[in-house]
C-alpha cells in the first residue's frame, strides 16, 4: 500500500497535471454559469472526491446537474437527477479541445443548455480550451499519487476543523488548482481597492485560509495559510517549525516535502493549522471563545 504521502516531483507529473487543471477549468466554467450565487465565490467551487473531483449537484431548473471526473476509469461523468448520465473517456479523445466539446456535447445532450467562455483563468497559459490541440496527457500513477496527497490532506483538514463554530468548507479551486480549507467568522470586512472583480467580491469577508498548492513551473508543492484582514508583522511571528513567510504570496509556507519526510506528517500539519489559527486569536483579535464549538457525545445506534 502507497503511503499517505508519497512524493509529488512538479516537473514529473506537470503534463498530468496540465490535463487534470484544465478539465477541472471546465467544471469550475459549468459551476459559474449555473450555481446559484453564494458569498465569497464559493458557489464556483470544486470538491474532491475518493475517485477525483466533481462539481457536486448543482440545480438545472428543477432537476440537479453533477460533473464528476474519475481517474481510475479515466473518464468524465455527466449525469442528471432524471436518471440519464452521458461519459466521456478524456484520454480517448485526441485533444483538449476535443475533450472540452465532448463536455459540451454531453450536457446539450442532456438538455443543458448553457454557454462557457473557453478561457482558461488564473493561469499563465490561456490557450482556449476550444482551441487547445494538445494531448491530455495522463500518467494513471501520477494522478494516483496527486489524489492520494489531496486525500490525505482533505482528511487532516476535515478533522481539523471540527470544533470551529463559523461557515467552514474544503474546496478544490479550479483557478489554482489548489485544495483550500476556509473558515469564515461572520464578520463583513472592506474588500481591497486595488484588486480585480473577483477578489473584491472573495475578500469582504474576515477569515482564515490555508491549504495545499500542488506546484508551478516555478515552486515545489507547498501547504500555505493566510488571514484576511491581514495582521500587522506577519513575516515576524512564528508560526510552526518548517514554516516561512512569502512576502510575494503574503502567506506562511510550508514545503509539502517537509510534511511528507517529518516522523509525523499529520501532527506537523496539523501544527501548521494551529500555528496560523494562533494568530487569528493573538493578531488578528478574533474572539475565540465565541467560534469554538464543543461536539456533542456520539449516541450508540439503536
Amino acid at each position: 500500500m502507497e503511503t499517505a504521502w508519497p512524493p509529488l516531483d512538479f516537473a514529473a507529473w506537470a503534463p498530468t497535471k496540465r490535463t487534470l487543471h484544465l478539465i477541472a477549468q471546465m467544471f469550475g466554467k459549468v459551476r459559474l454559469a449555473l450555481a446559484p450565487y453564494q458569498p465569497n465565490f464559493i458557489f464556483t467551487a470544486l470538491y474532491m472526491t475518493p475517485r477525483g473531483f466533481t462539481t457536486s449537484p448543482i440545480p438545472v431548473g428543477l432537476r440537479l446537474l453533477e460533473l464528476r471526473l474519475d481517474i481510475a476509469e479515466r473518464r468524465i461523468e455527466v449525469c442528471t437527477s432524471d436518471g440519464r448520465r452521458r461519459d466521456v473517456p478524456f484520454t480517448d479523445l485526441p485533444s483538449i479541445a476535443g475533450v472540452y466539446a465532448a463536455v459540451l456535447e454531453a450536457l446539450h445532450a442532456l438538455d443543458v443548455q448553457l454557454e462557457l467562455g473557453p478561457i482558461p483563468q488564473e493561469v499563465p497559459d490561456t490557450t482556449p480550451l476550444d482551441r487547445d490541440a494538445r494531448l491530455p496527457a495522463f500518467v494513471a500513477d501520477d494522478a494516483r499519487r496527486w489524489l492520494t496527497v489531496m486525500s490525505g490532506t482533505q482528511a487532516v483538514f476535515d478533522r481539523w476543523r471540527e470544533h470551529f463554530f463559523g461557515r467552514t468548507g474544503i474546496q478544490l479551486w479550479w483557478g489554482a488548482f489548489d485544495l483550500a480549507l476556509l473558515l469564515f467568522t461572520g464578520k463583513h470586512v472592506p474588500a481591497p481597492l486595488d484588486r480585480g472583480y473577483l477578489i473584491k467580491y472573495d475578500l469582504d469577508a474576515e477569515m482564515m485560509n490555508a491549504g495545499f498548492y500542488p506546484g508551478d513551473d516555478a515552486n515545489a508543492p507547498f501547504y500555505y495559510g493566510y488571514i484576511y484582514p491581514e495582521p500587522p508583522q506577519c513575516g515576524q511571528r512564528r508560526v510552526a517549525d518548517g514554516v516561512i513567510w512569502s512576502e510575494s504570496f503574503r502567506e506562511w509556507i510550508i514545503p509539502y516535502d517537509v510534511v511528507r519526510n517529518a516522523a509525523q506528517p499529520e501532527q506537523l500539519l496539523r501544527g501548521f493549522l494551529d500555528g496560523v489559527y494562533n494568530i487569528c486569536g493573538d493578531a488578528a483579535h478574533w474572539d475565540r471563545s465565541a467560534h469554538t464549538y464543543a461536539p456533542p457525545p456520539l449516541r450508540h445506534a439503536r
